[in-house]
C-alpha cells in the first residue's frame, strides 16, 4: 500500500491538523515523505519497514516527540531529522547507518532521551556507546541500555524519564522557594528600615518638645 493510501486509512475522517499520531508501518514510500506535510500537529509517527532510503523529503514536524523508523534503508542524511526539533524518542534500529560522523548530524536534537540504533553497522565502532552518549546531553537510553551499559526495559526507561522530569520539577520548585525567600527578606528589611525611620522621627519630635 502506498504512503498516501496508508495515511488516508489511518486518519479516517479527521482533518490532518487534528491528527496527533500515525502508524504507517510497511507503507511503500517510493515517492518520499512529502505526504506528511499537512500533519503539523503530529506528536508520534511510526513508519517502519517502509523501504525508506532518504529523509530529504521529511517535512518539518515541530510537535513530533516520538519517531519510529526502524527496519528501513537509511544510511545518512540524518540532519533532515533536525526539522523535528522536539524529538525525545528516536527508533532507527535495523537501518544502514555506518559511521559516528553520520550520527553527529543528530547532535542538534537537544531533547533526545531515547535512541535505538541496534542492528546498524555503527554499533560496531570502537567506544560506540560512550561516544554516542557524549553527543547528547539528555540521552538516557541507547539501544535499551543506560550510560553504564545496564539493560533497561521500556517500562524501566519510562521510570527513568519520569524521574528525570521529577528532578527537573524539584529544581524548579527549589528555585521558586529561593526567590520567595529573597523577596521575604527584602520585605523584612524594608519594614525594618521604616521602623528605624519612624523611631528617628519620634526622637526628633521628642527633642523639639523638650527644647520648647
Amino acid at each position: 500500500m502506498s504512503l498516501a493510501d496508508c495515511i488516508r486509512r489511518e486518519k479516517g475522517t479527521k482533518d490532518p491538523s487534528e491528527v496527533e499520531a500515525l502508524c504507517l508501518d510497511q507503507a511503500k514510500c517510493t515517492e518520499g515523505l512529502g505526504a506528511l506535510e499537512p500533519f503539523a500537529q503530529l506528536g508520534s509517527l511510526s513508519i517502519q519497514d517502509a523501504g525508506i532510503s532518504s529523509l530529504e523529503t521529511l517535512p518539518a514536524l515541530e510537535y513530533l516527540t516520538e519517531l519510529k523508523m526502524s527496519d528501513n534503508k537509511i544510511k545518512g542524511g540524518l540532519e533532515h531529522l533536525l526539522r523535528c526539533p522536539n524529538l525525545e524518542r528516536l527508533y532507527l534500529a535495523g537501518n544502514q547507518i555506518a559511521t559516528l560522523d553520520a550520527l553527529e548530524k543528530l547532535s542538534g536534537l537537544s531533547k533526545l532521551e531515547l535512541l535505538d540504533l541496534e542492528g546498524n553497522p555503527v554499533t560496531k565502532e570502537p567506544s560506540y556507546s560512550t561516544k554516542v552518549f557524549d553527543m547528547f546531553n539528555n540521552l538516557i537510553a541507547l539501544d535499551n541500555k543506560n550510560r553504564q551499559g545496564e539493560e533497561i526495559e521500556e517500562d524501566d526507561d519510562d521510570d527513568e524519564l519520569d524521574e528525570l522530569e521529577l528532578m527537573e520539577l524539584e529544581d524548579e520548585d527549589e528555585d521558586e522557594d529561593e526567590e520567595e525567600l529573597e523577596l521575604l527578606e527584602e520585605e523584612e528589611l524594608e519594614l525594618l528600615d521604616e521602623e528605624l525611620l519612624c523611631d528617628e522621627l519620634d526622637e526628633e519630635e521628642l527633642d523639639e518638645e523638650l527644647d520648647e
